[in-house]
Order: structure tokens, then sequence, then C-alpha cells
């Protein structure tokens, strides 16, 4: 059974490096839209429906194998705890969100580690995470991960880090419309989504199961 659980924890790992990148489609107010790609961080693979928190209202455990489109639909802001600041990191406690809708909050690296403004951010009620680069260029963004795999399955929230560039013009947008919508496609696969102790080719769920 270890044996099977390490084969599986390194074939999940190898589908996540050969994983597309994400489709990241951005609406505004006034009809305005654009699109960015975005790379997902290694724990997204792990969480029951990606945009979702898990064992929320909104995701159900007793469901039997499906796949949730899109795996993030919501409203994108910046921290409001960062107001007058230059720089959004979400490496402190956050404001508190309403729970009126599904909301992804921007961030930029650095300071502290992807799991802190992950972390600080499913505190403070956000459905999702978007993670700027310090660096220009696709191939600068990084591979966000939790640590090892048992430490990325403890993950809260779903996350995709994209370029500087990215993250410079959406802040530039949300400085003059606070209604951008987002919409995320994602290239990694799904897992199946099964009841509790229900089984399939990858593992046993339970009443805890992520």
């Amino acid at each position: 059974m270890v044996a099977i659980s390490a084969l599986r924890a390194v074939l999940i790992a190898a589908l996540w490096q050969l994983a597309l990148p994400s489709t990241l489609s951005f609406t505004g107010s006034q009809g305005a839209s654009a699109s960015y790609t975005g790379r997902p961080a290694a724990w997204n693979a792990y969480l029951p429906n990606f945009g979702n928190p898990k064992l929320s209202y909104t995701t159900p455990l007793d469901r039997e194998s499906y796949k949730v489109q899109p795996q993030f639909y919501g409203r994108v802001v910046l921290d409001p705890g960062s107001v007058g600041d230059p720089r959004s990191l979400g490496c402190a406690p956050m404001p508190a969100t309403v729970k009126v809708e599904a909301l992804a909050v921007l961030l930029e690296r650095g300071l502290c580690s992807f799991r802190e403004k992950a972390l600080n951010a499913f505190n403070a009620g956000y459905s999702a995470v978007l993670i700027s680069n310090t660096l220009e260029g696709d191939a600068k963004v990084p591979d966000m991960t939790s640590g090892t795999e048992s430490q990325d399955r403890l993950v809260e929230l779903s996350a995709w880090a994209v370029p500087k560039e990215t993250g410079d013009a959406l802040r530039t947008w949300l400085s003059t419309d606070n209604s951008l919508r987002l919409e995320v496609v994602d290239g990694f696969p799904l897992k199946s989504h099964l009841g509790p102790f229900q089984e399939d080719a990858q593992g046993l769920r339970n009443v805890f199961s992520i």
C-alpha cells in the first residue's frame, strides 16, 4: 500500500509538470475583456474542485464522480488591507471578505511562502489566489508548491501564478473597475469526486478525504 501511494504521488507530480497552462479570462463591468495564461499551483490537484475551498457547503463530498466547469468563476479584488501600500503580499492576516460571491485576491510574490499567502487568503474568506511574479515573462513564473505532497494536500484553496506584466495590467484595471470577473479553465486533469468510502483508480475516499 505504501509503494502504491508513493507511485501515485510520483505520477501526480509528473502530470503536474506536464500540465498545460491555465487560461485566465477576465471581463470588466463595461464589457472589456482580456485573456492571460497562468501556472496552476501544484496543490490544485488535491482540491475537491478548483475555485472552491475544500469541505465547504458548496463542495459536497458525497456526489458521484463528476468534473466541475469552470474551475473558478468570480470577482477579482486587491487585498483591502494593502491600500496605500505599493505591494500586496498577503503575508499578514487580511480583512475578512463578505460571503456573497466567490472572490479571488491578487497578491504579489515575495517576503513569505506561497503556503502562507494561501492560508491568509483562505482565512479571510477568499476562494482563490492569483500571485504575480516579480519578474517579467512566462518562463520566469515560479512553480507554486507548499513543499511535499502531504503539505500540498493541506492547502485550502486554488491558486495560479502569473508573470509580472500580467499582475501589473490587472492592478491597473482594478484601479478603475471593481467588478472585474475571472473565469479559469485549467489544463490540469481534475480528480474524480467520490463519496465517503468509495474507491476508484485514484484510491479510497473517506469522510476526511480531499
